[in-house]
Order: structure tokens, then C-alpha cells, then sequence
């Protein structure tokens, strides 16, 4: 319906709850908006009604519902119909100042709320709240819904495997710590984690792994608020750009929101405690008031009562491996830089689960991975025992398939979104669900038996589903056809009714005939007069008294009665009166469902951990895992891996088959293998597939080796490749040292490191002295490393340190070319073979060939000075044989071995005595500086 028209008076009533008073914060002064804000010539009640509900959401395009349309106005209508490509029209055409409208339709709004939100906007529902038909004026609305990036429930922006994070930050003041609360309205998830003035680094981490939608931030209040605040956005901008993407929508919402009381008192009568303590957060003061701030937000957008968020649940940092974002990204165990990077990652090939809920437990399982030795053993015990019984696992996994993601279907019947579809596909749910108590009967493991015991198929809950729905209901929510047959008898009466309306009314007219003894007398329908008896003129002395004429006609005279009139409203008002009794009855049961929430998701958890558990030992059995033995504590640090492969790599389709490979790490005999060899050859491969199958055994998972013995190791650590960040100003050496840094700085002698090609980034003198330094560093730190370089001088470092051991990448040459064994064996490389592996990625010839001169020309040479000789000779050969010949007989001058040299050779240092060596130096800077032979 266009703006400015008279309201439609047949549309029905639609549920929703009230706007707070005052701003869009409610009481609070509004913040500063994302887009500004015109307001519309107000010419009619419903326009003024328009900017009323506008001003008070000044930051949301308001879909505003008139009749069968949501329909935009003025800059909201602009900027809708460049995100939507669709229509854009003015209302007062004829006005000096037309207003910009669109509309969606209100039967299928979803897709365009979806593009909307996809696109960083916030979206308004305004929703009639009154009949039209009924009403007195305008019809009254209200702001039912606001829809953001961080809460949107769209299915199609919704990933399956992950979960939609809305998050809220507290900023550290005063060397206060920062507090983090995150929530997914999906699934009802709620946690905090708080993170102490050193620890800013994991606040990070956190926000970059979980990638939330959007972060609520607290509106500053003094200067210093302020600058903290756009020191924050500025690089979370920078931090998203360059390791996930697009930044996450930011909003600023009333400090007060952060208060300490009041959001313990939020979150109490939420909760519907005394307290807090119950939840575990004590002590978490800067967490506990971001997840007020979260409530509150969630609160005045969602205008519900969010009961599907049953708990808090504080975010473990004890007792797991804690790995930072350039460790994810370098290991690849999430996204890669390929284009499709989800797919060819450790998370892709793990994820053999049957349910959404399992992939995104799987996620965090890999995210953060066990310390806890005796939780370790349990998962591997689970995943040993399902993988040793493939037919029992088998029907189990169907019967979780049939479950699909319960988590978020129990959250989405919570909400007041949700349909019928989802309230079916909950009971379809469980009836999988009821055939489970069987499948998990037998199985040992301390893990799969403590689930059993307590595992509860909700068997009431799926009786009143069944009781309630019909086998295969409608799907439209106001118009009826979902409920179930004697379960409302008025219910039952009207639909009787409307089935067998000509029956009854045939009865009636064949009552009224006998009663009147008018044989002619029929009772007849149309759309101007409704039901009618009609009589012939001829019969008009047996009219009954009680009879009301409506109409005269030529040959007939047309009247209704009281009995018909009833008859008629009842027939009439069939349809409508079972589509409220319908949305009453589902009503009734989304509320009974509601008190079942916690439960379900109690279930629901311990579904996610079946299906994760035997995706795991799919994986193990396809791909040929090995249980790896975790060594205990007391016992030396120690990781020894027989046949190991790469997880990811041993999949994709290549030509040549994967090579395994045997390390062995030793805290007191081999810490730390250095190891060289060319590119292509295989070293970073060999490196990141002894920390996969470290991360895979701590997370639970079998490993891809024939034998695997490894200690717990409290982080892993990458430095792989190279990169750059150019919006924060950083070079790729700058970059290297950064992360550099975060290692030395932050590993323990219990950490696993993996460096590779450290120092490349700058000069080789500078390059091998800082190698040179971490290396020692590392040796003295204790911890287990690798580290691949092509500095061949650092395998001299093997004499000094006596943990260090060196290895390479065998290497056979066939003439000039090279073949890959991929094999690790010990010893060094005896050089880097970097122009055979130019020659195969296609470098022209004579680059090859002078390539092989320069290198003739710098082996030659004593210091850097042959480097330029070698340069002088090319030059000087486009010039002329004369300059060419004096360059070469420069280049010979510097080549040939200085005379100094063969003295110093000539030393019998074991018996010089100090005062020897002091005289013999004098002696030698005296000539040098004359000139004279020595």
C-alpha cells in the first residue's frame, strides 16, 4: 500500500512487544547514528506516526508495515533501493518536496531483510498492533524487532559450522582489565572471559577467531574514554582486514549500560537468581559487566524475553591450548589463502560430523585444544571404541543425522520469530532423538557411558508435539492447518463447519421448507448480500413472521432470518476464527516449550559431543590414524612421531604419492632440529605436520602416523611465510619480528615452536645474526623447536649447542635437475639448489645461465667485494674487450687467496702463548698498513 492511502481495515492483528520510552536506548540519550536522519513532511496522521517511530531509531531503516507492504520513506528509502536493486518511487508527486518510498512485501520480506543485514544495516520491524478494521484513527504500531548484524536468526547468513557472535567489549581503564562477553542468539550461547592488562593479546585472538558479527562498545565519558575508544576501532579495523576480512560492525551504546550493578541486577533477574556465584564467575568483574551491557542490548533489539539463554558460561583459558591467530592462520587449521579457503584446511578434513551442532563443537575442540591429559585420554578412549565397532557407529551417526541442529531450533522456537517449520522440525528432532537411549547402549567408554546415563530423549516433550501438530501441518502461521485434530474442540467444530458448510446449509433449507410448506424456498450466496432465502411472489402468504426482507425483486422476494444470520457469521468467520484459535494454540505451546529449554540444550550438547566423537573416529578409520600415546607429566618432554603426514596435504589429488616422515624431538638430547634444504623440498610441510598431529592428539583426535608418542605441550607456536600489513605501516621483515617477538616473548620451555626462514626479510648478514641470536635463545629456553632455514652457516651452531641437531631434505641431482625425495634424514645440506628450483618454475635460460656465472664468481670471492667485481665484469662486457679484460683481472685480483691467510693457517695455536698472538697481530696490521710481504 502506498503511503498517504487510506489504511487497509482487513488485515489481522500481528503480536509484538513495546517500545521503551524515550530514544532508541530507552531512557538514555541516543549516541551517534551511522547514517543521519531526515524526517518526513508530516501531511497525515500516519506520516507524523512515521517520524515519531523514526526519531526514536534514527540508525535503523525502518520498515514501517502498511497493509500488505513494509514500506520505507525518505533516506531510508534511498539507501534501501540501491542495497535491494529494487524500485524507487516518491509519494507527494505533485508536493514541491516528494518523498522518496519503496516497499517490500510482507508475506516475503525475509530475503530483503536478509540483504539488508548482510550489507552492516540495521533494520526496524514496525508492526501494525491493532486491526485495521477496528480502529479509530491511525493504526496504532510499534517497533516489534530490531535486526542487526550480530542477531540476525536468517538461515542463509547463518553458518552451519560456526556460531554468530554478537560481542561486547570493556575496554581496560586504568590498568582495570578488559572484559568480553560474547552471545549467540541462534543458540542460546553466553560466555565471558576477562583478560589482565598484560593480556590484551588474547582479547585479540578472541575476537579475530570468533569473527563476531558486530561488538557493542561502551559511549565515552571522558577524553581519555574517547581516544581509547578510536585507538580500539581503528585497529580492529586493521587487525579484521588483514587476518579475516571485513571488520564487524561496531556500535556504541550508553556506558551506563557497563555499569557493575546494574548489570548484576540485569543479569540476576534474567537468570531469576540471588546471585551470580552459581555460574562461576567470581572475580570476573570487567566480564560480568560486558554481559550486561550484551543483555541489555539484546533486550531493546529483540523485545523478548530471551529465555533460551538458560546460563553464563565463563570461557576456559585454564587447562587448554591457548593458540593465537598467526598460528591458526599458518597451520591452516581453518581458512587458507586459496580461493574456497575453508577446503583445503585440518577443520575440512575433520569434519565428518552429521549434525551443524557437532561441526561447530568440532570447531572449538580444534580452536582450543586440551592440556588436560585425563580429558585428552577420555575423548581418544571414546573415539578408540567407536572407531573399533564401525557398524554400531554407523547406525548411530544416522540416527544423529535425523537430529540435525537441535541447538538452534530450540533457540528460534524461544524466540518470537519462530514459525511453524521450526516448531516441526523440533519434534522431527526428537523423534530421532527417542531411538537414541538404544544406540548408545553398550558402549563402554567413560566418556559414551557417562552420556547414556544421563542422556534424556525428552519423550514428554515429543508426546506433546505429537498430541499437538498435525503429521504433515501447514506451514503458514496466521492461516491455520498445523494443529492436530481433538486436541480444542471449537477448533474442531469450526473446521467441521467449514468442511461441510453446503451440507448444513442444504439441511437448513430443507428444514425451512418443511417448517414454512414453501417447496420453492432456497437459500442462496453472493457476495453483496451474503446468504438469503429467496421466495417466489407467488408463495408470499406462508412467509413465516420472524423473516427480515433484504431485497424485492421482479419475480422474488429475497429475506434472511436470525437462525441463518448466525449460520452465516459462523460460516463466514470459520476461517478467521480458526486461524486465531490456531496462532492461540501454538502460542500455548511455544510457551510450554520455552520451560523445556534448558533440557534440550543439556541434550543437545551431549549430541553435539556423540556426533563429533564418532566424526573422529570416521576420519581415524578412512584415513588410517594411529592413537597417539601421551607421555605423563613427570616424564621428559619428549615428542617421537614414525611415519607422520600431513593431514591435509596427504588428500589433495597430486601426482606423486605423500612421503612420510619420521622427527623425533628431545628436551634433554635433541630440543631443537635445525633443518636445510631448498625450497619446494618439503621442509615447512614436514614442520606443520609435527604441530598438526601435536594440536590433532590434544584436541582428541587419532593422528595420521604409524606410531605417535608425545608429551602436552602448553602452546604452539608458527612463524611461516611471508606477509606484510601495508595498513598499519608494516613491512614484511617488520611483520617477521613482530611475530618473532610474541614467540621469544611468550614461550615457556612446555611450548612447541616452528620457525622457518627466519632473518630472510633483510640483509644476509643481518638475517643470520638475528637467526643465529633466536636460536640460541631458544636453545636456553628450553623449549621443543624447529626451525627450516636456508642460512647454511647455522649449522655450525651444532658445535656449541649440545640439544641442536641438524637435518635436511634429501636432495638427488640428475644433471641439472633435481628430484624431491621429501625425506628427512640428519645431517645439513650442502647448499640451497635455489637456481635449479628457478629453472623449474620456468625462468628464462639466459637468466639461468648468467645466474650460474654470478654464483661461479661469488663462491670464488673472499667478501662482499667480488659481489660487485662480478658486476663490473657483465657491465664492462657491453662496453668494450679492453674494460672487460681489466674487470676480469680485478675479479682474479680478488679471488686469488691472500697471503695473510696462508699465514694464519700456518698457526700452531695450541702452542701460541698470548703474547705470540699479540706480537703476531702487530705485526701483521703493521703490514698491512705498509704494503710490504709478511
Amino acid at each position: 500500500m502506498a503511503a498517504g492511502q487510506p489504511e487497509n481495515k482487513n488485515k489481522k492483528r500481528v503480536q509484538g512487544a513495546a517500545l521503551p520510552a524515550g530514544s532508541r536506548w530507552g531512557a538514555e540519550p541516543p549516541c551517534h547514528t551511522a547514517n543521519s536522519m531526515s524526517l518526513i513532511s508530516a501531511d497525515t496522521p500516519m506520516m507524523r506516526q512515521f517520524n515519531a517511530i523514526k526519531k526514536a531509531h534514527p540508525d535503523c531503516i525502518l520498515f514501517f508495515r502498511a497493509g500488505d507492504f513494509y514500506e520505507m520513506f525518505g533516506e531510508d528509502a534511498v539507501r534501501a533501493s540501491e542495497i535491494l536493486q529494487i524500485a524507487l518511487t516518491t509519494r507527494n508527486k505533485q508536493s514541491k518536496h516528494p518523498v522518496p518510498m519503496c516497499g517490500v512485501p510482507y508475506h516475503a520480506f525475509e530475503p530483503y531483510l536478509d540483504r539488508l543485514t548482510a550489507a552492516g544495516v540495521k533494520v526496524a520491524i514496525c508492526e501494525q498492533m491493532e486491526d485495521p478494521a477496528l480502529a479509530k484513527g491511525v493504526v496504532r504500531r510499534e517497533v516489534v524487532r530490531i535486526v542487526t548484524p550480530g542477531t540476525t536468526l536468517a538461515l542463509p547468513l547463518v553458518e552451519a559450522d560456526r556460531n554468530l557472535f554478537l560481542a561486547a567489549v570493556l575496554l581496560p581503564t586504568g590498568g582495570r582489565p578488559a572484559g568480553l562477553a560474547l552471545a549467540d542468539l541462534s543458540t542460546g550461547q553466553l560466555e565471558v572471559v576477562q583478560f589482565g592488562t598484560g593480556e590484551l593479546g588474547r582479547l585479540w585472538t578472541v575476537l579475530l577467531r570468533e569473527q563476531p558479527r558486530e561488538i557493542l562498545l561502551a559511549e565515552p565519558r571522558s577524553d581519555t574514554e574517547r581516544e581509547s575508544l578510536s585507538g580500539f576501532r581503528s585497529q580492529l579495523t586493521d587487525r579484521f582486514r588483514t587476518a579475516a576480512g571485513a571488520p564487524p560492525a561496531v556500535e556504541e551504546v550508553p556506558a551506563s549500560w557497563f555499569d557493575r550493578r546494574g548489570a548484576v541486577r540485569r543479569l540476576t533477574e534474567h537468570f531469576q537468581t540471588a546471585n551470580l556465584d552459581g555460574f562461576g564467575v567470581e572475580g570476573m568483574e570487567a566480564a560480568v559487566r560486558a554481559c550486561g551491557a550484551l543483555l541489555a542490548y539484546l533486550t531493546h533489539t529483540q523485545k523478548s524475553d530471551l529465555s533460551h539463554f538458560t546460563q553464563i558460561r565463563p570461557r576456559a583459558t585454564e587447562g587448554l591450548m591457548w593458540l593465537d591467530e598467526v598460528t591458526l592462520g599458518h597451520l591452516e587449521i581453518f581458512e587458507n589463502a586459496s580461493p574456497g579457503g575453508g577446503r583445503n584446511t585440518l577443520f575440512a578434513v575433520l569434519n565428518r560430523t552429521r549434525t551443524p551442532m557437532g561441526a561447530r563443537l568440532l570447531r572449538r575442540w580444534l580452536g582450543a585444544p586440551l592440556r588436560d591429559r585425563a580429558a585428552i585420554e577420555a575423548r581418544l578412549e571414546a573415539v578408540a571404541e567407536l572407531a573399533a565397532n564401525p557398524r554400531a557407529m554407523s547406525t548411530l551417526r544416522e540416527k544423529l543425522e535425523g537430529v540435525r541442529d537441535l541447538e538452534r531450533t530450540i533457540a528460534r522456537v524461544s524466540l518470537p520469530v519462530a514459525g511453524v517449520a521450526d516448531v516441526v522440525a523440533l519434534r522431527d528432532a526428537l523423534r530421532a532423538a527417542q531411538g537414541l537411549p538404544e544406540r548408545l547402549e553398550g558402549w563402554r567408554a567413560a566418556l559414551l557411558a557417562e552420556i547414556r546415563e544421563e542422556f534424556d530423549p525428552m519423550a514428554e516433550v515429543h508426546h506433546l508435539l505429537r498430541e499437538r501438530l498435525r503429521d504433515e501441518p501447514s506451514l503458514k502461521l496466521h492461516e491455520g492447518g498445523y494443529i492436530a485434530e481433538g486436541y480444542h474442540p471449537e477448533l474442531d467444530q469450526l473446521r467441521e463447519l467449514s468442511r461441510d458448510s453446503r451440507r448444513v446449509i442444504s439441511e437448513l433449507e430443507a428444514a425451512e421448507r418443511k417448517r414454512t410448506g414453501i417447496a420453492s424456498l432456497k437459500i442462496r450466496y453472493n457476495k453483496v448480500f451474503g446468504y438469503y432465502l429467496e421466495i417466489p411472489r407467488a408463495r408470499q402468504e406462508k412467509i413465516p413472521p420472524e423473516y427480515i426482507r433484504k431485497q424485492t425483486l421482479v419475480n422474488a422476494e429475497r429475506y434472511t432470518s436470525l437462525e441463518l444470520e448466525a449460520l452465516e457469521e459462523k460460516i463466514l468467520g470459520a476461517e478467521g476464527r480458526i486461524g486465531e484459535l490456531e496462532y492461540a494454540a501454538f502460542q500455548e505451546v511455544r510457551a510450554i516449550l520455552a520451560g523445556y529449554a534448558r533440557r534440550m540444550q543439556a541434550m543437545a550438547a551431549q549430541l553435539a559431543t556423540v556426533d563429533t566423537l564418532a566424526a573422529l573416529a570416521t576420519v581415524a578409520r578412512e584415513n588410517h590414524y594411529v592413537r597417539p600415546a601421551l607421555l605423563p607429566e613427570e616424564a621428559p618432554r619428549r615428542i617421537a612421531v614414525l611415519g607422520g603426514r600431513h593431514p591435509v596435504i596427504e588428500r589433495l589429488d597430486f601426482e606423486e604419492p605423500f612421503v612420510p616422515n619420521d622427527l623425533e624431538l628431545d628436551a634433554e638430547q635433541r630440543q631443537i632440529v635445525l633443518i636445510t634444504g631448498p625450497n619446494m623440498a618439503g621442509k615447512s610441510t614436514v614442520m606443520r605436520q609435527m604441530a598438526l598431529i601435536q594440536l590433532m592428539a590434544q584436541a582428541g583426535s587419532f593422528v595420521p602416523a604409524e606410531s605417535a608418542e608425545l608429551c602436552l605441550v602448553d602452546r604452539i607456536f608458527t612463524r611461516v611465510g611471508a606477509s606484510d600489513n601495508l595498513s598499519l605501516g608494516q613491512s614484511t621483515f617488520l611483520m617477521e619480528m613482530n611475530e618473532a617477538a610474541n614467540i621469544l616473548n611468550n614461550a615457556t620451555d612446555q611450548s612447541l615452536i616452528l620457525l622457518d626462514e627466519i632473518g630472510r626479510g633483510t640483509s644476509t648478514y643481518d638475517g643470520i645474526s638475528i637467526a643465529w641470536a633466536m636460536v640460541e635463545h631458544l636453545h636456553a629456553l628450553g623449549a621443543l623447536t624447529l626451525f627450516a632455514t636456508h642460512y647454511h652457516e647455522l649449522t655450525q651452531l651444532a658445535h656449541g649447542l649440545p640439544r641442536l641437531e641438524n637435518f635436511n631434505i634429501a636432495i638427488q641431482e640428475e644433471g641439472e635437475h633435481l628430484v624431491f625425495t621429501r625425506k628427512l634424514k640428519q645431517g645439513e645440506a650442502d647448499r640451497s639448489y635455489g637456481i635449479q628450483v628457478a629453472r623449474l618454475a620456468g625462468l628464462p635460460d639466459g637468466v639461468i645461465h648468467r645466474a650460474h656465472e654470478v654464483m661461479t664468481d661469488l663462491l670464488a670471492g673472499s667478501d662482499g667485494a667480488a659481489v660487485t667485481a662480478a658486476a663490473t665484469v657483465q657491465g664492462a662486457a657491453r662496453s668494450s674487450p679492453v674494460e672487460a679484460a681489466r674487470a676480469r683481472q680485478q675479479l682474479s685480483f680478488l679471488s686469488d687467496p691472500h697471503p695473510m691467510l696462508e699465514k694464519i693457517r700456518a698457526l700452531e695455536l695450541d702452542g701460541l702463548s698470548p703474547r705470540d698472538a699479540l706480537d703476531f697481530l702487530y705485526r701483521a696490521r703493521a703490514n698491512l698498513e705498509s704494503g710490504e710481504e709478511f
